[in-house]
């Protein structure tokens, strides 16, 4: 199962894209679904395993992520 992690700007997701691909994770920026309400648009797409430690990752690095996914939370 897929997650997307929402961002409030677009430059917060061009630094956890790069943070994120220097740690070798698989992911995708896509455009936020439309029945989706987010603040640039632009989302994370990201496996539900690399999730929790994503998100950390990124609090690390002083980037907020908000995750969103089936259960929100999960990770």
């Amino acid at each position: 199962m897929k997650k997307l992690l929402l961002f409030q700007t677009t430059r917060a997701v061009i630094r956890a894209e790069r943070i994120l691909q220097k740690e070798g994770f698989k992911l995708r920026v896509i455009p936020v679904p439309k029945d989706i309400s987010s603040e640039c648009g632009i989302a994370i797409e990201l496996s539900e395993e690399d999730c929790a430690k994503v998100v950390s990752i990124l609090q690390e690095s002083g980037i907020v992520a908000q995750e969103h996914g089936e259960n929100p939370g999960d990770c």
